[in-house]
């Protein structure tokens, strides 16, 4: 299984800062965060934490699952509700992400409510792989699934799949409205312990 270091990770934040135009100033105003924590965390001396990680991704407009490849501790006798359409939400290149049941703090499942509205690989930002696997459940709408070693499938309502997410993978609406999913990310356990604090 791909493992995914806190340093690749950091490398990945900050190329995507830079790709966009932004300093560690830019992004501290309209996150909250410190430069001198971003500094940290873009040279792997910080872990993330799932809120620091929803934060960033949402914007620098990338999905969110790249960033969140480390290890984590499984508590027992919680729970997690979100409301209908109290998610907080991303949008990103065509996919609209609306996080469900973020409140736990460490966990290796990470569910979404996302919105295809992208007609084309292009317009829904191409190419994407991260670790663990991914499940999908079309909601309604038709999704065309593209995967690097597989012919494209056409996903309708109540239709699944479960695939290696570290496999390149792309979304597009198959159909003349958008398509609406279900969409579960399972992060791996056996991924880098390198860093320091989680912030």
């Amino acid at each position: 299984m791909t493992r995914v270091s806190v340093h690749e990770i950091a490398a990945q934040i900050r190329d995507y800062r830079k790709k966009q135009g932004l300093t560690l100033q830019d992004i501290s105003a309209m996150s909250g965060l410190s430069v001198s924590t971003l500094s940290k965390i873009e040279n792997g001396k910080t872990r993330l934490t799932l809120d620091t990680a929803l934060v960033l991704a949402g914007i620098l407009k990338v999905p969110v699952t790249g960033f969140l490849a480390e290890d984590v501790v499984r508590p027992t006798a919680r729970r997690s509700i979100t409301r209908a359409g109290e998610g907080v939400v991303h949008d990103v290149n065509g996919l609209r992400f609306e996080v469900l049941c973020a409140d736990f703090k460490e966990k290796r499942n990470f569910f979404w409510r996302v919105t295809v509205s992208a007609r084309s690989l292009d317009e829904g930002g191409g190419w994407r792989s991260h670790p663990g696997e991914e499940f999908l459940s079309v909601i309604s709408g038709t999704l065309e699934l593209h995967t690097e070693h597989y012919e494209t499938v056409r996903l309708g309502a109540g239709d699944s799949i479960l695939f290696d997410a570290t496999m390149r993978h792309a979304y597009v609406a198959g159909g003349e409205g958008d398509a609406v999913l279900l969409m579960s990310n399972t992060i791996p356990l056996d991924t880098s312990e390198e860093g320091g604090e989680a912030v």
